[in-house]
């Protein structure tokens, strides 16, 4: 199932001109936001924080984006999350009785919906805004620092969820047709923010307040 539902459904969108960036996303205000990052890069906790405070979970670790309508939106995944024993603990309440993702790991399989922690968002929404999250010790506040767009593609590109793969499918080249105008319609930060999972709210709070800001300025 790992397989099946990462490396080959994945390469399988590429092969469509469909690309996959691993990243997680949730739904805010009807809009997506995802939070790209590798293996304990923060990515899990901020869409876990993000669903605390009420935000659909779109996506855990691949995002799927595609033009629709005009516009690049993000398709939902599976509604399940995966989360190390400590973050079970703390946003789930207890880590007992939650089945392993493989036997070899501790990481653990949370499902999301009614019968499971947060609320899944069941259909495709157009992207808002992308994250790069960065835990630091040296800072008290949440900061949102704009990437520019030529480096923001870069980053799509770095956080391919098979960049190897495409790259030796020779895939590059098409799958920016999708990642350039991506880049245009949902602006990049660096999202700065203290380490510490007591923090989380504040950076949910400000991640809000940037899409909601973004929304309004559209209309």
């Amino acid at each position: 199932e790992i397989w099946l539902m990462g490396a080959a459904l994945s390469l399988w969108n590429e092969l469509r001109g469909v690309p996959a960036l691993h990243a997680a996303a949730v739904a805010m205000h009807g809009r997506g936001v995802g939070v790209l990052a590798t293996s304990k890069g923060g990515k899990s906790s901020l869409a876990a924080a993000c669903m605390q405070a009420g935000h659909p979970l779109l996506t855990d670790d691949v995002l799927i984006v595609h033009p629709s309508g005009g516009a690049i939106v993000g398709e939902p995944s599976l509604p399940q999350m995966r989360m190390w024993p400590d973050q079970a603990r703390h946003f789930v309440g207890t880590d007992e009785g939650l089945p392993r993702v493989v036997p070899h790991l501790t990481k653990r399989r949370v499902p999301v919906g009614s019968d499971g922690f947060g609320t899944f968002q069941g259909g495709a929404v157009p992207m808002a805004h992308l994250l790069l999250p960065e835990r630091r010790t040296d800072v008290t506040t949440v900061q949102l620092q704009p990437v520019p767009p030529q480096e923001a593609l870069i980053e799509l590109v770095r956080h391919s969820f098979l960049p190897r793969s495409v790259a030796a499918l020779d895939l590059s080249a098409r799958r920016l047709s999708v990642l350039v105008p991506l880049a245009r319609q949902a602006p990049m930060y660096r999202l700065i923010y203290p380490d510490g999972v007591e923090h989380l709210p504040d950076v949910v709070a400000a991640v809000d307040e940037l899409v909601k800001s973004t929304a309004q300025v559209q209309a």
